[in-house]
């Protein structure tokens, strides 16, 4: 069975299970079907040759094989076909201790990189906290290289600016220790990425709230996380996380953080 189906696509394989499924219940159908296979495909649309599903569906018949055995082969064929499809569109990455033999996850702050180097459109990395640690360094200078090797590559950050607890500097006060604090020590040099960040979390009237998303987007790639855009959280914290190949979900991510912008729910903090 193996070596017969994988030459067939997806949809002709949901085209021979619905053909063989038309059958069911008339299994005097089916075989006079079965008795001329290249006739048989030919009428649903499935090319036939020598070596060919064709020939394959006449050894199957002429060594005893029913429609309902066929039938459900050919289930189990498309059924692993979706799931293998669907393994590699979505996988399990990790950060912290490696769990050894057996592990089924990939390493974060590898993926991360990677995702890095892959980017040519459009760059989107969200976090709540992030630190100049060595790793986090590299990462930010590998972006900036990115930049300069792609100059139409769309790179944004959307991070949280952060009050401390009975802290009442003003918010400008407070945007400007983060621009002459943090991010000019996190990226020295341009160019740089655009920064944006939520005003609620520097108000002292409204109800505060943060942006705590960790996410990535980079072309039709999305990261979704729990670790920060810092060393601890990349290399050594527990950290669990999602990584799609989906241009959809890569899309709605980041078509949602050009809204929130558009609408001024997030601020530049350039």
């Amino acid at each position: 069975m193996a070596a017969a189906f994988p030459n067939l696509s997806t949809a002709e394989l949901e085209t021979l299970l619905a053909a063989l499924d038309s059958h069911r219940g008339d299994s005097g159908s089916l075989a006079a079907d079965l008795a001329d296979p290249p006739a048989f495909l030919a009428r649903v649309g499935l090319a036939t040759g020598p070596g060919s599903l064709g020939a394959w569906l006449e050894r199957w018949r002429a060594s005893g094989g029913s429609r309902e055995a066929l039938l459900l082969s050919v289930q189990a064929l498309l059924d692993q076909r979706r799931s293998d499809v669907e393994a590699r569109s979505i996988e399990l990455v990790w950060s912290g201790p490696d769990a050894g033999a057996g592990s089924v996850t990939r390493d974060q702050s590898v993926l991360i990189r990677q995702l890095v180097e892959r980017a040519e459109q459009r760059l989107l990395l969200t976090t709540y906290a992030f630190y100049n640690g060595p790793f986090i360094k590299a990462l930010f200078q590998l972006i900036r290289e990115r930049m300069v090797a792609h100059p139409t590559l769309h790179v944004r950050m959307v991070c949280n600016i952060h009050r401390d607890r009975g802290d009442t500097s003003s918010s400008e006060a407070l945007i400007r220790r983060f621009q002459q604090q943090t991010w000019s020590r996190l990226w020295p040099h341009p160019p740089a990425p655009a920064v944006f960040f939520d005003p609620r979390s520097l108000s002292l009237e409204l109800e505060k709230a943060v942006c705590h998303v960790k996410a990535v987007v980079a072309d039709q790639e999305l990261l979704v996380t729990s670790a920060n855009l810092t060393d601890a959280a990349q290399l050594s914290n527990f950290e669990l996380g999602l990584h799609l190949s989906s241009s959809a979900h890569a899309d709605d991510v980041w078509d949602h953080f050009e809204r929130l912008i558009q609408q001024g729910l997030l601020q530049s903090a350039g």
